[in-house]
């Protein structure tokens, strides 16, 4: 097995770890309405699940939490979800990208909190377990997303 091989198996293991991490710590009902309706008036998101958030729910938080159960309900998590030929095509198409997608906004977005993690510099001590998940989820993507890129021909 090759390095790369390697590096992307790992980087998918701590990303489907912590993705159920924090889905259990913030709670499947409010990670999931992160996704669908985050600024819902009658369903208001719980005070700490917005702390996990820094505050409040960004489309780049939305998009990143639908990575979240991509990747833990896919083949590198619990296998319910997977290519198929009788799915339809973007369900397809999300399932084969969703580390690149995340990958992307984990660099974009998360930069700064994912290079802490990468580099070691995070205080993990400083945030709550949901957030720490979330980062540690975000970081393990990008790495998977990275490798993923440069594994293609």
């Amino acid at each position: 097995m090759s390095w790369q091989k390697q590096v992307k198996q790992i980087a998918v293991a701590v990303a489907v770890l912590s993705g159920i991490f924090m889905a259990l710590t913030v709670g499947i009902g409010e990670a999931v309405q992160v996704v669908v309706d985050p600024n819902d008036a009658n369903n208001p998101l719980d005070p700490e699940t917005l702390a996990t958030f820094g505050g409040s729910v960004d489309f780049t938080d939305r998009i990143a939490v639908l990575g979240v159960f991509t990747t833990i309900l896919g083949t590198a998590g619990l296998g319910l979800i997977r290519r198929s030929s009788s799915n339809p095509p973007f369900v397809n198409t999300l399932i084969t990208f969703m580390p690149i997608i995340v990958g992307l906004v984990a660099f974009t977005a998360f930069s700064t909190e994912v290079f802490d993690i990468i580099q070691g510099d995070r205080v993990w001590a400083d945030y709550s377990d949901a957030t720490n998940s979330y980062m540690l989820f975000l970081a393990g993507s990008m790495v998977a997303g990275i490798v993923t890129l440069l594994e293609r021909n």
